[in-house]
């Protein structure tokens, strides 16, 4: 183990001290522990305060793999890059990804992560066939469908055990591809617009949107895309062009540079409105990719990002009603996503997505004032059926996790007795 050191989430905007470790075939720490990726969860939920990281990105062997089926074995540590840039050239693509390619495997199973094709084939756990999981109080188990630790591993924030290895079911595709219609939408101050547009595209694999939140008639973006061939420099993805090599200035962070912002940003998608392009897969999957270290765009205070799902039947309604409060409590926004989320639903105890509309996010490091409003969000969404995403979360009390996942007692039952992480400690607190 390393000395104590003092780190930051991804999201930054505070300090934890952790001792780090690193995953070997079967040692574990003899104290408190958490699994770790790469990182990229936003808030609390990859970091252990006072605690061990157990860090399993050095376990990243892709070790079997059926070419016929496209099933892969692979340690937990391995990537959707690492997967990525071996099976494209091979004609295969992990069946679900996320905005980064950066994420490892381990880590995708315990946020059970959706893509933009949730609408179609649901979350990363579906592609799942069998894991391999070492806990501190039993012998190394396959968990596979029904298994009794299945449904607290996946979705389970890291907190069933280490899991070693995944198989993996990928998806065969024609090329490194994707064929993408881009479509303005503008609503009255309503989300009317975005919803007639998602309802006509659900043949289509991949669908998402950017909305403007700050614009009182919640203009947006309608990406939608499907895989295509294309040339061969786009098998592997470019290096990053830019980066961000300083923290941005905490004046430059606001309500009017965030306008500014939206309003580039929907002007430059209009150039592009109502016509279809071929693009390399990894700039319609991986757009963040692109910017090394872009979480310093927010300053050293950092940010948070607020996602939230609602049931379609109230969504039409609700989703306004949230954006407005916000808007009106000057929450800035300067990334906001929209997606709608089909009916599969997921084997984790834990998973975010349901079937329903979901908006994410990105808001500068709230003061106390934002805090307030982003807990009156919170208390609409839950009042409304829906839940927050524990992967993006740094502030949400126990009394609202609570009502948002009524399972969660079912997972500390379960939790392996030596790990813990600070989302966790933070949201089963009594209250």
């Amino acid at each position: 183990m390393t000395p104590v050191s003092l780190d930051q989430p991804w999201g930054r905007g505070f300090n934890v001290e952790h001792t780090h470790a690193f995953a070997r075939d079967s040692e574990l720490p003899t104290r408190s522990f958490l699994p770790r990726g790469l990182g990229r969860s936003y808030g609390d939920v990859c970091v252990n305060d006072s605690g061990v990281l157990l860090h399993n990105f050095r376990r990243d062997r892709l070790l079997d793999f059926d070419e016929v089926h496209g099933v892969l074995r692979c340690e937990s540590g391995a990537s959707i890059a690492d997967i990525a840039a071996v099976m494209v050239r091979k004609g295969w693509f992990p069946a679900v990804v996320p905005g980064t390619r950066f994420v490892t495997v381990g880590g995708a199973i315990a946020n059970d992560i959706h893509g933009k094709n949730h609408h179609v084939c649901g979350t990363f756990s579906r592609s799942v066939l069998s894991m391999l999981l070492r806990r501190s109080d039993q012998d190394v188990q396959i968990v596979e469908s029904n298994h009794p630790l299945e449904d607290v591993t996946v979705a389970g924030l890291g907190l069933s055990g280490v899991i070693d290895e995944a198989m993996l079911q990928l998806d065969c595709i024609p090329g490194p591809g994707i064929k993408q219609d881009t479509v303005l939408f503008g609503g009255n101050g309503s989300i009317d617009g975005y919803l007639s547009l998602d309802a006509s595209s659900q043949a289509w694999p991949y669908t998402v949107g950017w909305i403007d939140t700050l614009d009182r008639g919640l203009r947006g973006v309608f990406f939608r895309g499907e895989h295509c061939d294309g040339p061969d420099d786009w098998l592997t993805p470019n290096a990053a062009k830019l980066a961000m090599p300083v923290d941005a200035p905490q004046w430059v962070l606001g309500r009017w540079s965030a306008k500014a912002f939206n309003e580039l940003y929907y002007r430059a998608q209009g150039l592009k409105s109502a016509t279809r392009e071929t693009i390399p897969l990894w700039q319609f999957f991986f757009p963040l990719d692109a910017v090394t270290a872009w979480n310093r765009a927010y300053g050293k205070r950092g940010f948070v990002q607020y996602q939230f799902v609602v049931p379609r039947a109230a969504a039409r309604e609700v989703v306004p009603k949230i954006l407005a409060h916000l808007r009106e409590s000057n929450v800035a926004s300067y990334l906001a996503v929209i997606k709608s989320f089909g009916e599969h639903l997921s084997r984790g105890l834990l998973s975010f997505p349901m079937p329903g509309v979901t908006v994410a996010l990105d808001v500068p490091a709230p003061n106390e004032k934002d805090r307030r409003a982003l807990d009156r969000a919170d208390a609409m969404v839950a009042d409304a059926g829906g839940r927050v995403y524990p992967a993006k979360d740094a502030r949400m009390s126990a009394v609202m996790f609570k009502r948002f996942y009524p399972q969660w007692e079912r997972v500390e039952a379960m939790r392996d007795p030596m790990i813990s992480s600070s989302f966790w400690r933070r949201v089963t607190r009594s209250s």
